[in-house]
């Protein structure tokens, strides 16, 4: 059931061909204009906070497309319309787990979204531009062990607001918070290590550090190796946390359900 319902969303998206020309135009012009900056911030080769420009490059095109270049927050929209129109009743009929099918869907969405948009756009970027490699062997399987748990977190993020808009009923204001929160505290925008240090020591503590921050931290070998590990069991942590909280969330929304409309 799970496969399956990740099969069909990935075709639904195939099916929208202007939209996904719309999507790889868009990701080039977030990588320019991500790469502008760092270089005017940066104004020539040299380190900032310990960070050369090359590295800093690197960090935009890989944590602003593989990472963070998918929209997040769809899967609240969605969940509202279903809300508002009053279908959320037909999709909770249904015999599977709802939060399951929601990230079976999301699975979907996010196959899609890194293998047509964001890897292209990734590969074309790396030959314009250039990137370093990863610090070392060790620091690149970490980091391919952080865009795992990158993507559960994102998966889990999106799916804690969709069920939080059963309360809310209005999702326009939920869905503009998680954009912000995410594109602030993700790193996505601004890596951590030009925060203020108490600020980068508590945005370092949430989870959504784990979205691009630490995954890239790991493949630039920002940190030691063992260090780095102990970043990967952190987010393990945090997935196991947010997973528990996503049942307890359900478990609440079970006897609340407040339909308009439909």
């Amino acid at each position: 059931m799970f496969s399956a319902l990740a099969r069909i969303t990935f075709r639904t998206q195939l099916a929208y061909r202007s939209q996904l020309w719309a999507l790889l135009f868009s990701g080039f012009i977030g990588v320019v204009a991500r790469v502008s900056i760092w270089s005017a911030v940066y104004g020539g080769p040299g380190e900032v906070a310990g960070v050369t420009l090359t590295e800093m490059i690197t960090y935009a095109i890989i944590g602003g497309t593989v990472l963070s270049s998918w929209d997040a927050t769809q899967v609240v929209r969605e969940v509202g319309t279903l809300i508002r129109s009053g279908d959320i009743a037909a999709h909770l009929l249904r015999p599977f787990h709802y939060p399951i099918a929601l990230l079976a869907e999301q699975v979907g969405i996010r196959l899609f979204n890194l293998l047509l948009v964001a890897l292209p756009v990734t590969l074309v970027s790396m030959l314009v531009y250039g990137i370093v490699p990863p610090a070392s062997p060790a620091h690149a399987l970490i980091f391919l062990g952080l865009v795992a748990i990158s993507v559960l977190i994102i998966f889990a993020t999106g799916i804690i607001f969709a069920l939080l808009s059963f309360w809310v009923l209005d999702v326009l204001t939920l869905e503009w918070f998680m954009r912000g929160m995410l594109a602030v505290f993700s790193g996505g925008l601004v890596p951590l290590w030009f925060f203020p240090p108490v600020l980068a020591q508590f945005v370092g503590a949430l989870p959504f550090a784990y979205i691009t921050y630490y995954p890239m931290a790991a493949y630039l070998g920002v940190e030691s190796v063992g260090d780095t590990a102990l970043m990967l069991l952190g987010g393990v942590a945090w997935v196991v946390a947010l997973s528990a909280f996503i049942a307890w969330l359900w478990s609440r929304l079970t006897h609340r359900l407040v339909v308009q409309g439909g």
